[in-house]
């Protein structure tokens, strides 16, 4: 029903601007025609003086004069309007057919009046003049076929009927030719009139598509904000007129907090609808001399101009500016039936800065952006240059981490997971980077880039690879479990099942002895899928202990849904946890949690006698850390599960 409406409105779009363009026409072939008019006119009148009583002579062609005279007043008022409203342009389409009746009106009268009966060779003149100016009104009045038809019908039927009571066989055939005569000359105005159409309406489709090229590359589609290359070209704009000006400007980036869950949840469908919530709201907010746009997905923009003369006034005004834009989130938005809750991030600089190009500017309030994400979401933050200097690091790692898969640099340490007599009983597969310049990097300074940009998972994969060959090499007869940490995008990724039934199948190992470790964030989103995984990967043999337990936001009630065996207690709970009382209730009501589950339970991050004898007197089975074993290659690993059985 929508789309038939919005078609019918495009279809009476189009018929009423081919109507404005066929009244144009008609105003713009008028001089011609009233020129035409009275210059016939005027002939006629001396030809006929001798023959035709003055006084009907003068009384017409002064009726053809201010009939004129009228005609080209009514131009003259057209073109100083120059219409474009609907009901504007009806008004002077009725216009031009009043006039063009009047004209006709009068040379049907001169049919009558100034017809010489005793005079063929006036006759014929008479003839020619109307013929004439009939094949002119053709030519001229077509494109608003009503005016045409009415001139010509008004002109030629009188004539028609003046042959027809000469009663002469010359009378009869004139009246059959004047007959032919109209017929054609209606039928070719009818025909011209059609053409006239259609070749305003192929030119006003063309013009519509050529709009709409435009619109669509300088528009977002979706929201009908400006898109980017539009932002970009105003952006530079306003960087001159600053220049030029000598006053500051802001460019303000807005991400929404957490939309992807919205669109996970509820459907893309539903998260459209809070975009053009979110861009109207916007837009309220702004002022007209300013501009907000759609960058793509979640991501706005907004472009401030002529704040300030010094970047003191600017910044406390778009400091002020910006926490209003984040008061526009504190309502609700009510999408369908949904009530939503959103939050925006939001990044800023100003311009003009010495050499900075729009593309420079807009990756600042970028970055500046994502420090207000990292720094807690709702938010805005200001562009320092220090943040580029970690954009430039973070550039940096993502290199030298492509570079590290292809040239080998990547390698798996292990540390000893042991029971309460000290004998090994597994290692945990711990990630290290050995740079050619830097030596060995812990994960925690790359594994949040590869993360970000996808390389989580070939680094995912060769992680597992190579802990499923080094495991071969321990062997079947060692009974250890080996613990190989798994990245939620790793493993919501929709073939890793697949993908590590095949690394098992390659590398020949037993799948009892490989334990996957998640976290809790994998289970925040879409729990149901993460048990299905689980499953299928627990029917391979694997199993799975849950890592830094305590530190995410998982539901306890979903823990006992989940096939876990194993939780690891976080280190940031056993450092401490015989000087802080709190840390000492945390890991005792977890470990009576994990009794009353049948979980196995590891303390990892053990590295004094003290936390270790607490952990044994709380009834902790399993440890890990410096205490007993720093990470280690693989070969020292085998020498100490050697010592440890020995």
């Amino acid at each position: 029903m929508t789309q038939n409406t919005g078609e019918l409105a495009k279809d009476a779009s189009a018929e009423q601007n081919i109507k404005a363009e066929q009244t144009r026409l008609i105003y713009r072939s008028m001089p011609f025609s009233l020129l035409a008019i009275l210059i016939n006119s005027s002939i006629l009148s001396l030809v006929l003086w001798r023959v035709i009583d003055h006084s009907t002579i003068i009384g017409w062609l002064v009726a053809v004069y201010l009939t004129t005279l009228y005609r080209f007043l009514t131009y003259r008022n057209f073109l100083s309007i120059t219409p474009t409203q609907d009901n504007e342009i009806e008004h002077w389409r009725r216009l031009a057919i009043l006039g063009a009746t009047l004209s006709g009106a009068l040379w049907g009268a001169a049919s009558l009046l100034l017809f010489p009966l005793e005079h063929v060779a006036y006759q014929a003149l008479l003839v020619f003049v109307i013929a004439g100016m009939s094949a002119g009104a053709v030519t001229t009045l077509s494109s608003i076929f009503a005016a045409s038809a009415t001139f010509l019908l008004l002109t030629l039927l009188p004539f028609v009927w003046r042959f027809l009571f000469l009663e002469s066989d010359v009378g009869y055939a004139m009246t059959a030719m004047s007959i032919l005569f109209t017929l054609i000359v209606v039928i070719s105005s009818k025909r011209l009139n059609q053409s006239i159409q259609e070749s305003l309406k192929v030119r006003y489709e063309r013009q519509l598509a050529e709009e709409t090229i435009i619109y669509q590359a300088h528009y977002d589609e979706l929201t009908q904000l400006p898109n980017r290359r539009l932002f970009i070209d105003r952006l530079n704009q306003e960087i001159t007129r600053a220049q030029r000006h000598q006053h500051f400007g802001a460019i303000l980036f807005l991400d929404l907090d957490h939309f992807k869950n919205i669109n996970d949840s509820l459907g893309h469908r539903v998260g459209d609808k809070l975009l053009q919530q979110v861009a109207q709201r916007l837009l309220h907010r702004i002022r007209n001399e300013d501009t907000v746009a759609r960058l793509g997905g979640d991501e706005f923009v907004i472009l401030l101009t002529e704040i300030g003369d010094s970047r003191e006034i600017t910044s406390s005004w778009v400091q002020n500016f910006a926490a209003q834009i984040q008061l526009l989130f504190t309502e609700p938005f009510r999408v369908q039936e949904h009530e939503l809750h959103l939050s925006a991030s939001i990044g800023v600089t100003l311009f003009p800065i010495n050499g900075a190009v729009p593309e420079d500017l807009l990756q600042q309030a970028d970055v500046a952006m994502y420090r207000a994400k990292a720094e807690g979401r709702d938010q805005s933050r200001f562009f320092l240059p220090s943040m580029q200097e970690a954009v430039h690091q973070r550039l940096e790692i993502e290199k030298g981490l492509r570079r590290a898969l292809a040239a080998g640099e990547l390698e798996l340490y292990y540390q000893l997971q042991v029971d309460i007599t000290g004998t090994c009983i597994g290692a945990e597969a711990l990630l290290r980077w050995n740079h050619p310049e830097r030596g060995l990097i812990a994960p925690n300074e790359f594994i949040s880039v590869a993360e970000e940009t996808g390389l989580i998972y070939k680094i995912g994969d060769w992680v597992l690879a190579t802990a499923c060959r080094d495991m071969a090499q321990i062997g079947f007869n060692r009974p250890i479990t080996l613990s190989v940490n798994v990245s939620p995008k790793q493993f919501r990724e929709a073939n890793f099942v697949e993908r590590v039934q095949n690394i098992i199948h390659g590398c020949r190992i037993n799948p009892a002895h490989l334990r996957f470790e998640i976290t809790e964030n994998v289970l925040i989103e879409n729990f149901e899928q993460t048990v299905a995984r689980m499953q299928q990967l627990k029917k391979c043999g694997i199993s799975f202990s849950i890592d830094d337990f305590g530190t995410g936001h998982s539901s306890l009630a979903y823990l006992k849904q989940l096939p876990v065996e194993m939780l690891k207690i976080d280190r940031s709970f056993v450092r401490d946890i015989s000087t802080d009382p709190n840390d000492a209730i945390i890991v005792e009501t977890i470990l009576d949690m994990a009794r009353h589950m049948g979980l196995k339970v590891v303390a990892e991050g053990v590295e004094t006698q003290e936390a270790f004898a607490f952990l044994k007197e709380k009834g902790c089975e399993y440890f890990q850390g410096y205490l007993f074993s720093r990470p280690v290659p693989l070969q020292d690993l085998l020498c100490k599960i050697e010592s440890s059985a020995a």
